[in-house]
């Protein structure tokens, strides 16, 4: 659906920055109009092949791509930054490894977290705090490990699983 009203807005913006700028008729603005939308699409459609591919990946191995951020550090350092990468939700533990690109490839060492609780809330990531998120319908929850309090943001089916998932093994 935003792909659609995506592709209008540009035929529109498009077609009318051909009228405005260049002395082409307005057939020739609507047809380049048309020509940059259809190579705006196809860009976005591509875009959207290779998220689709990537989530199937990941749900095939029982992963989802996810956010973390450690709330209690110091300033300056994670305690602001969302970091991205893929989590494994297993019983009372999380592994989550880094990963850069959208592909997901791994960066750095994977880091096991014991779960002790998951707060029940879920909070939308408010504008201040978007650092180095870039997936907006995300949702964050707040997890008590053995190593402190860490957020961890990901789309709401994702949350659900990892809610199930960790709470069915030993706390």
């Amino acid at each position: 659906m935003a792909l659609a009203f995506g592709s209008v807005i540009f035929y529109v913006f498009a077609t009318g920055l051909w009228l405005v700028v260049s002395d082409r008729s307005l057939i020739d603005a609507l047809v380049s109009g048309f020509m940059y939308t259809l190579l705006y699409w196809l860009l976005a459609m591509f875009q959207l092949r290779n998220v689709r591919k990537t989530k199937r990946r990941l749900d095939e191995q029982g992963q989802f791509k996810a956010f973390l951020r450690y709330p209690d550090s110091r300033p300056g350092s994670l305690s602001g930054i969302w970091n991205q990468g893929v989590a494994t939700p297993d019983a009372g533990l999380i592994r989550f490894q880094p990963a850069v690109y959208d592909s997901l490839e791994p960066s750095g060492r994977a880091t096991d977290f014991k779960v002790q609780t998951v707060l029940p809330d879920r909070r939308k990531i408010a504008r201040e705090e978007r650092k180095y998120l870039p997936a907006y319908g995300y949702l964050a929850v707040t997890l008590l490990t053995d190593g402190g309090k860490v957020e961890i943001a990901a789309s709401p089916d994702s949350l659900d699983k990892l809610i199930e998932v960790v709470a069915s093994g030993p706390a």
